[in-house]
């Protein structure tokens, strides 16, 4: 009875929240207007005070529903807007629209006291849990989400759980690699939620390639059922130029199963020279599904390179890959051609050439003023358009506005055309 009652209030809730007003009631509506939009014959939610009804259409524009539905589910517009058969921004909404998608918003509600209902092993390094309800914005944190997920033997959440596309309530959880056949245990919240038992499955990418003198990738395709959870969860639809998929609860589109890519955070492979010792080579944040490709970097530690000739071979504990093993070569380094003060704390560095690929990432430039004193500026994540990428100084320094500043990298992952010079007159005024 008070879940029925509950429900009731939801319900309640989130037509008077869909059904807002958007214009003062006028006198004779002004009793009505304080109610709770109420049931027509037919069952239809009536329109609120100011939504005055024209056959069967409302004062309220298919933007204006998606807009109050997004606030209240804590989604993007866009993926509300798919809820839509056809979506046009300033087509007048029906009430039969309206009410369908306020309630369908119900069950997409957030709640701070969602609960673990199922737990799945889909790969050595990656889980799927599905809770009673969607979690909410403050719960996806990922040092809120460290709290929350306490698993024991050892294993921790590496990254956010990432709601999947279309669904209600389950998420793509990157964990530490499991123990195949221990069992671990989850609690949630300080609550028990459920036991599973560790995978020896691994991912299965297509090959190793060598990127630069100190990085190489780690390629994969979706025609062999593999997919990067960039392309599959809802924090990243509408940024995947039209390649976004929706999976069902068995990870299959179009009759094909997939295995997903979970985020690679602090992930690592191990590269081991032909007769020589093995190398911790650590991914490269953002680079694992960029420039519409399947192909995380790895990097050796600072001051390291392949050395020109040698074979090496790509092991790991989470991912198994089929052509493991590439000669390297040697390697030119990026080449930067300019560079231009964007504010008083970012630079733009301008390339030869577009890198691709996010090469950008963790990445630094010496900037040194006349006096010989540096300033070092580190490259913006997902900043890069093109062959341009922003570098960021730390926090509480900033150029001197007036002076100019000589450019170099930091290591050697990139030349410089000539002398670059820093000019940065254009912030006297900012």
């Amino acid at each position: 009875m008070k879940k029925t009652l509950l429900q009731l209030l939801t319900v309640s809730a989130v037509a008077a929240s869909v059904m807002l007003p958007l214009n003062a009631a006028p006198a004779a509506a002004s009793a009505q207007s304080a109610k709770t939009p109420a049931a027509s014959a037919n069952g239809d939610l009536a329109p609120a005070a100011g939504h005055y009804s024209d056959h069967g259409r409302l004062m309220l524009t298919q933007q204006e529903l998606v807009s109050r539905i997004a606030q209240l589910t804590e989604k993007k517009p866009l993926v509300i807007q798919q809820w839509l058969k056809n979506y046009e921004p300033d087509a007048r909404v029906t009430k039969g629209e309206a009410a369908r998608l306020g309630f369908k918003a119900i069950a997409h509600i957030p709640s701070e006291h969602a609960a673990v209902t199922d737990i799945k092993v889909l790969s050595a390094a990656t889980l799927e849990i599905t809770f009673d309800s969607p979690l909410t914005a403050a719960d996806v944190n990922l040092d809120k989400a460290k709290v929350n997920f306490q698993f024991d033997n050892g294993m921790t959440i590496r990254n956010v759980p990432q709601l999947k596309n279309g669904a209600r309530s389950t998420y793509v959880v990157p964990v530490t690699v499991q123990q195949p056949g221990k069992t671990y245990s989850l609690t949630y919240k300080g609550k028990a939620a459920g036991k599973f038992t560790g995978s020896a499955h691994t991912v299965k990418l297509a090959a190793a390639r060598q990127v630069t003198a100190d990085t190489f990738e780690l390629e994969s395709f979706r025609k062999d059922g593999i997919v990067d959870y960039g392309y599959v969860v809802e924090s990243y639809f509408g940024t995947r130029g039209g390649l976004e998929m929706y999976l069902n609860d068995r990870n299959a589109s179009g009759g094909k199963s997939y295995d997903i890519i979970s985020s690679l955070r602090d992930m690592s492979v191990t590269l081991t020279p032909e007769g020589g010792q093995p190398i911790r080579a650590a991914y490269v944040p953002y680079t694992q599904a960029t420039d519409d490709r399947q192909a995380p970097k790895f990097r050796l530690p600072a001051g390291q390179t392949l050395t020109p000739g040698v074979t090496y071979k790509v092991t790991s504990d989470w991912a198994t890959v089929t052509e493991a093993s590439f000669t390297a070569r040697s390697a030119a380094p990026l080449v930067i051609a300019s560079a231009k003060a964007v504010s008083p704390a970012s630079v733009d560095i301008t390339l030869a050439a577009d890198p691709r690929d996010e090469m950008f990432s963790g990445r630094s430039v010496e900037l040194t003023d006349g006096d010989g004193k540096k300033l070092t500026a580190v490259y913006k994540v997902t900043s890069r358009k093109g062959a341009v990428g922003t570098f960021e100084l730390p926090a509480g320094t900033q150029l001197s506005p007036g002076k100019s500043y000589t450019v170099t990298a930091s290591g050697s992952w990139a030349t410089q055309q000539g002398k670059i010079s820093l000019n940065t007159d254009a912030l006297k005024n900012s």
